[in-house]
């Protein structure tokens, strides 16, 4: 049985995503979740912690069982009816705008950006926070998962291919998620970024990228020599290992065979490789 089969149980979930809510009260919905999918970790009896990778695993679950994209949905969709703008509830507290619903985090290696309105510069180490729609009417980005990464963009091997191309921070508490949406509404395609590890490989392949960027083979084995992997990342990605099994990839296979996690951080200063889809979400034969 689904766990999305009401609006009851999709709303809580669909108002957590939206506000990158890093603590939630147990309903059934949240218990089902924790309980069957190992979901965030539980303080108490009343209350469970959730991390970012937390909330995108159910943002895509729901995507999938209820077709509801969290992120698109407005919570006048989800009451059947309009919200009475006078009525101080807490439904109208939740369908304000934050100040992070509408401003992006972006960043190049040449520190130089090309965006809407003009060209901007940020030094070495920096990086610009911008309105979502500045992004529009680009052709491609960068889609960074660790806001980390954004800070040090001039630290990493980029591939010639994309080397060239804005990046954009895929969202936190402060740079929200909806507003990355926003930003990649106007922009033609997206190139992923993420981390080497299940989570990343399914943000990348439900976001319809066309391309990721990877470490290479031989400096994976170097990190893994290295013990910089993180094998209790990968324990703990319940629900992207399963979905990926059926996903018929061969550095996917390798990498859930070999049961690999590799943060976006220890790929600093490594050779990377950017791997072309054929189409959005799966690979060109020529890098498979």
């Amino acid at each position: 049985m689904s766990i999305f089969g009401n609006m009851r149980a999709i709303k809580p979930v669909v108002i957590a995503i939206r506000q990158d809510a890093r603590k939630v009260q147990i309903n059934a919905t949240w218990s089902r979740l924790n309980n069957d999918y190992k979901i965030g970790k539980k303080l108490g009896n009343n209350y469970l912690s959730l991390t970012e990778a937390d909330l995108q695993t159910v943002r895509m679950m729901l995507k999938k069982e209820a077709g509801v994209d969290a992120l698109n949905v407005s919570l006048e969709d989800l009451e059947g009816d309009r919200l009475a703008v006078a009525k101080k509830s807490r439904n109208e507290k939740l369908a304000r705008f934050k100040t992070g619903d509408r401003i992006v985090m972006v960043a190049s290696v040449s520190g130089q950006l090309q965006l809407a309105s003009g060209v901007y510069s940020h030094p070495v180490g920096g990086s610009l926070s911008v309105p979502a729609k500045e992004l529009h009417g680009l052709d491609t980005v960068i889609l960074v998962e660790n806001q980390a990464v954004m800070y040090a963009v001039h630290e990493y091997r980029w591939p010639n291919e994309v080397k060239h191309l804005p990046m954009l921070f895929r969202g936190s508490p402060q740079i929200t998620p909806a507003a990355v949406t926003k930003a990649l509404s106007g922009v033609k395609q997206i190139i992923c970024f993420p981390d080497y590890d299940p989570q990343g490989w399914m943000n990348t392949l439900t976001a319809r990228a066309h391309g990721i960027v990877v470490p290479s083979m031989s400096e994976i084995e170097s990190i893994v020599f290295k013990e910089w992997d993180k094998p209790l990342d990968y324990a703990k990605q319940h629900v992207a290992r399963g979905w990926l099994g059926r996903v018929d990839l061969p550095r996917v296979q390798d990498m859930l065979r070999r049961e690999l996690a590799l943060s976006q951080e220890s790929m600093a200063g490594m050779e990377l490789e950017f791997l072309a889809f054929e189409s959005p979400g799966g690979f060109s034969s020529s890098v498979a």
